[in-house]
């Protein structure tokens, strides 16, 4: 079953948050660097945390700006009790989803599916994904670093607000916060930092069933997890 809509060629020059991924792949080849992620012990620091907020086991998980497969593939190495009931993984650089499947492969990871699709402009995708695939978890881990705050926070609109529809469901992000140590920790284009207290009341506007994890990287960045009250 795919999941994303197919871009024309002038369409994907018309998106602007993934230019800077399509460039550093470009530029690199699709792998680690072309994420842009600070360094990989910092990508570990989150993913674990993620792991423990989140709640993935027996669920059906979709990870939106999944890049090529490191989220699946740690899960694997490092959780396999806790690994989804499946994970679907969502890019919109169609060369790491294509490197994200070749890696998914070779580390045996089962119960994944990858797809190529556009979770900023496609606006059918979150419904697509809850009532056709099941979906009961959504993930933004870093895919959110080059919208502004109010465009991330229409973009996390369209997914809630699918899970709230189907009564059940959790959403989960995480985003670099404005809240850090700017000597230690800089902002550097493209990324953009956001207020956690923004998106906190942004969150609690929806739900009252939130969670706030800032410490992990000492403020660099922020997690904030959001249940659909049953």
């Amino acid at each position: 079953m795919a999941f994303g809509k197919k871009k024309s060629k002038s369409e994907s020059n018309d998106r602007p948050y993934l230019e800077p991924y399509e460039k550093a792949t470009r530029e690199m080849g699709a792998g680690f660097e072309s994420q842009l992620w600070m360094s990989k012990d910092a990508q570990r620091t989150r993913f674990e945390v993620l792991a423990q907020v989140s709640r993935f086991k027996g669920r059906v998980v979709a990870d939106l700006g999944c890049g090529v497969g490191d989220l699946p593939i740690f899960l694997h190495e490092h959780g396999r009790d806790e690994f989804p009931k499946s994970y679907i993984g969502i890019e919109g650089v169609e060369a790491m989803a294509e490197h994200a499947r070749s890696r998914i492969v070779e580390a045996g990871v089962e119960r994944t599916v990858l797809d190529v699709g556009d979770f900023v402009a496609d606006t059918d995708l979150a419904d697509l994904l809850v009532n056709d695939a099941g979906v009961e978890v959504f993930v933004f881990s870093g895919s959110l670093n080059t919208l502004d705050i109010r465009s991330a926070q229409e973009v996390l609109d369209m997914f809630w607000y699918a899970l709230l529809r189907a009564k059940r469901g959790t959403l989960v992000f995480n985003f670099l916060s404005d809240r850090h140590n700017p000597e230690r920790t800089p902002a550097a284009a493209p990324a953009v930092r956001f207020d956690p207290a923004d998106m906190l009341d942004w969150a609690l506007g929806r739900t009252p069933i939130v969670q706030l994890r800032h410490e992990y990287l000492r403020g660099h960045d922020a997690m904030i997890v959001m249940d659909v009250v049953q």
